[in-house]
């Protein structure tokens, strides 16, 4: 082990179903010091620590603590060698006390020692809750705290905080940074800090990696970056190569991009206000014919609004119009009646039924209108096929199952399931993701479609080059609330991620 590194990463290369996700990657950690890993939608940031932590196994490269060469097979292995790895969302057994999910898996032996130390832990960390309370009855914020705790007490060498103040407190995050320097002063640990929040960076690491499109684009020391060195460099470059948006298709007539044409100020959908569980104070107003982007980094809450504005989850206030009349919405079938639908962002698990067909999945949200008595086959039939026909979507037969569709057309059979439903304002949720640059073309050509035949379109998006491509004007979330509003010539990659990352200084904040 040289210059104090406990963990080195090298040469690290992974990818899902084909798509790379990290491109010969090397990092390292080490004892003594706290190292910042940010960057974009899609970085590989999180893969990056979960390859670390033995919860994905690596294509290529190898990974060394304290100069050994290992092979973590499973997270079990990653703790023995003294990583942990505290998530983003906690997973507390909700019905096991605070007591008993931080001990699971120690020795009955130790656990006497072990609760003096949560019980320190917990005075340093202000933590305001009991050990015999159930993980069921704590907030989110008090849940990470006590992941936090799991990795504290056993003492681990290497600790991966993967967005560890999102949920926290001003307090909390205080009373967390002190004790993370407490513990890096004392040279015994390694502490890995993911965040989106950049300002947390000068507050609290000391080296800094940046992730862009898989790869490694800076590691330096903190105090040599700049907030507005770190959000250029992280801008995303149409040309960059093996970039995700140098597969993008473009539109087949770019000269005629959406938000080149003038959309008239004719309000389809308002919300006013609106609060809710991941998201504070949202209003927008949407226009009939228009693509409203919706977007900000993940977790920022712009699926958790989606979700409370369709019904799926409950609001705590907020006012809705639509056609300039007050509605209520408390459940999906509500919205779909009242003429707004939703495009979920995953499609396997809440887009369509797997093992049914073309026409099933197609007509699932207008049953009740196929049925007398008996549901009208034919009339079902008739239905899908206009939409196989009109969307071009390439299946063996109507009655193939839509787990055997390609995901291009998977995406287009949960699009004909919404148009079904005749909608005034379509709410479409990373609408591209998983599927390929043909597929992708295709689907972009749908949407402006629908904006042309004068629905409403919120599209909710990670990727910043989509947003652009597409939008007449571009509402952008951080931290669950809108800061900033677009308008062209203004709706650019550098402006948009500034933005994203809490940058609004001369991005239109509002």
């Amino acid at each position: 082990m040289q210059n104090n590194s406990i963990v080195e990463l090298k040469g690290i290369s992974k990818a899902f179903g084909g798509i790379p996700v990290l491109r010969d990657v090397d990092f390292t950690a080490k004892i003594g010091l706290i190292h910042g890993l940010v960057g974009g939608n899609g970085a590989g940031k999180s893969t990056l620590m979960k390859i670390l932590a033995g919860v994905h196994q690596p294509d290529q490269g190898e990974i060394r603590i304290k100069g050994e060469r290992v092979r973590l097979k499973n997270p079990a292995e990653a703790h023995d060698k003294g990583i942990y790895l505290v998530p983003q969302e906690p997973l507390l057994f909700p019905y096991l006390t605070v007591e008993e999910n931080i001990l699971l898996t120690t020795k009955k032996r130790e656990q006497k020692a072990y609760k003096e130390k949560i019980l320190l832990l917990m005075d340093t960390l202000k933590c305001e809750f009991s050990l015999d309370q159930l993980g069921a009855d704590l907030t989110l914020a008090k849940q990470q705290l006590v992941e936090l705790l799991r990795g504290l007490v056993r003492e681990s060498e290497v600790i991966i905080l993967d967005e560890p103040t999102s949920a926290l407190t001003a307090r909390e995050v205080t009373a967390l940074f002190e004790n993370l320097r407490r513990m890096v002063a004392e040279k015994k640990t390694a502490i890995i800090y993911i965040t989106h929040r950049l300002q947390e960076l000068f507050e609290i690491t000391d080296e800094l990696t940046i992730l862009k499109n898989g790869q490694v684009v800076l590691q330096e020391k903190t105090c040599f970056c700049t907030l507005e060195q770190i959000l250029q460099i992280m801008v995303p470059k149409v040309d960059d190569e093996g970039s995700d948006s140098a597969n993008i298709c473009p539109l087949p007539d770019e000269a005629a991009l959406p938000h080149s044409k003038e959309v008239l100020e004719s309000p389809v959908l308002e919300v006013n206000s609106m609060w809710g569980k991941g998201f504070r104070d949202v209003s927008l107003v949407l226009n009939r014919g228009e693509i409203l982007g919706l977007t900000g980094v993940v977790g920022a809450g712009r699926t958790e609004f989606a979700e409370a504005l369709f019904g799926i989850t409950k609001r705590s206030s907020g006012i809705v119009k639509l056609d300039g009349r007050q509605i209520e919405i408390r459940e999906p079938r509500e919205a779909i009646l009242q003429g707004i639908v939703y495009l979920p962002e995953d499609r396997h698990l809440h887009g369509g039924f797997l093992e049914a067909g073309i026409p099933e999945n197609i007509t699932s949200p207008i049953l009740f209108r196929l049925f007398k008595v008996f549901l009208q086959s034919r009339k079902e039939m008739e239905l899908a096929a206009q939409f196989v026909e009109k969307l071009r979507i390439q299946a063996s037969s109507l009655h193939q199952k839509f787990k055997y569709l390609s995901g291009g057309n998977q995406q287009k059979v949960v699009l004909s399931k919404c148009l079904a439903a005749e909608p005034k304002v379509m709410i479409l949720d990373e609408p591209t993701r998983g599927i390929d640059a043909n597929a992708r073309k295709e689907i972009y050509a749908n949407i402006r479609e629908l904006a042309d035949c004068g629905i409403g379109v919120l599209l909710i998006s990670s990727d910043f080059e989509e947003i652009t491509l597409l939008c007449h004007r571009v509402l952008i979330m951080y931290r669950e609330r809108i800061v900033a509003e677009l308008i062209p010539p203004h709706i650019t990659l550098e402006n948009i991620t500034f933005a994203s990352f809490g940058y609004t200084k001369g991005v239109g904040a509002q």
